[in-house]
């Protein structure tokens, strides 16, 4: 069987963490080369998974590689650029969220993907967790009922500095905590309920350590068409002692939670729990997520399976996004088709 020739750019954490380990494992790919601007940090990366080639630029790679498939780790600014580079020279694409700074921007790698008949799939990996996917399949089924109330929240420890870098600087982020965390939260609760319509939302943003440009806490209310309501905080350094995740979904019939999975429903007047039993570590339900994601990508590729996170949803995700900030300047509830 032939390979499928793939380079990743952007070497940081998420990629040494989930794609170059992965990729290096597939039978079916090939990873010919990576680019990244620390020279440093490449050297070491090409030693560690054999990598025969190294670019600076992206550019160059794109020029003088004859790539399948390029997976984009980069700092948000970069998403949009690249992504177009790629697919304009007939390369595959996945890259990690968000698609785009923009709902404009990525509305338009939508369009050239479509184009170009190449696959784009977005890095929004908690639909890939074998518990969302349990959920999912209550959720179609009706099993909890009519959905009334959703709450989620990621919120970090307290910790004396913030290890982050480009994620605090708004040109390269796009925005704070929110597009950070609450990006995967607002994705997955779309996911789960079958991609509804938004009609209202308001964001309630916070700056707990000075001299930041975008907000390291945040609330953020939502309202669907159907009037589903939905509750999502996050927070990048709140005054905890441990990490907490976290999202509840409740319905008429029953309600489930997240982190670790757990479903109960209302039966013969009865609440009774209908939990699958699942024994894996947090850490290893994340990793195995991670994987299972770039495999899909590689079977959308070969036209095995059908793209579970495309690039259309990223574009209805970044319109709630682009709503929250709009009502955070505003100060007020703002309809997301204003």
């Amino acid at each position: 069987m032939e390979k499928i020739r793939t380079a990743v750019v952007g070497v940081g954490k998420i990629a040494q963490i989930a794609h170059l380990p992965v990729l290096k494992k597939m039978e079916n790919v090939e990873l010919v080369a990576v680019c990244d601007v620390d020279e440093k940090k490449m050297a070491h990366i090409i030693q560690k998974f054999n990598v025969p080639r190294w670019y600076n630029l992206v550019d160059e790679l794109i020029e003088h590689e004859p790539i399948d498939a390029l997976h984009i780790c980069t700092a948000n600014y970069y998403h949009y650029p690249m992504a177009l580079m790629a697919l304009r020279k007939g390369i595959h694409v996945f890259v990690e969220k968000p698609l785009a700074l923009s709902v404009r921007h990525a509305q338009k790698i939508a369009e050239v993907a479509k184009q170009a008949g190449r696959t784009v799939m977005v890095g929004m990996q908690h639909r890939f967790r074998d518990d969302v996917q349990i959920l999912k399949e209550f959720l179609s089924n009706n099993e909890l009922g009519e959905l009334f109330f959703i709450k989620g929240g990621w919120l970090k420890k307290w910790s004396k500095e913030l290890q982050l870098t480009w994620e605090i600087q708004k040109q390269y982020s796009g925005g704070g905590v929110l597009m950070d965390f609450g990006i995967h939260l607002i994705d997955m609760m779309l996911y789960l309920t079958g991609m509804p319509k938004i009609r209202t939302t308001r964001l309630f943003p916070y700056q707990l350590r000075d001299g930041l440009e975008v907000e390291d806490s945040a609330m953020a209310l939502l309202e669907t068409e159907d009037g589903l309501g939905v509750n999502i905080e996050t927070s990048w350094n709140l005054h905890l002692d441990h990490d907490i995740q976290y999202t509840h979904i409740f319905g008429k019939k029953g309600s489930a939670y997240l982190n670790p999975l757990r479903i109960q429903k209302e039966m013969h007047g009865n609440l009774v729990t209908v939990t699958p039993i699942q024994n894996e570590k947090p850490q290893d339900r994340y990793l195995r997520a991670y994987e299972a994601e770039i495999h899909h990508f590689y079977d959308v590729i070969a036209k095995k399976a059908k793209n579970m996170s495309p690039p259309e949803d990223a574009v209805k995700v970044l319109q709630v996004i682009e709503a929250l900030y709009a009502s955070a300047e505003k100060g007020r509830e703002i309809l997301v088709e204003q």
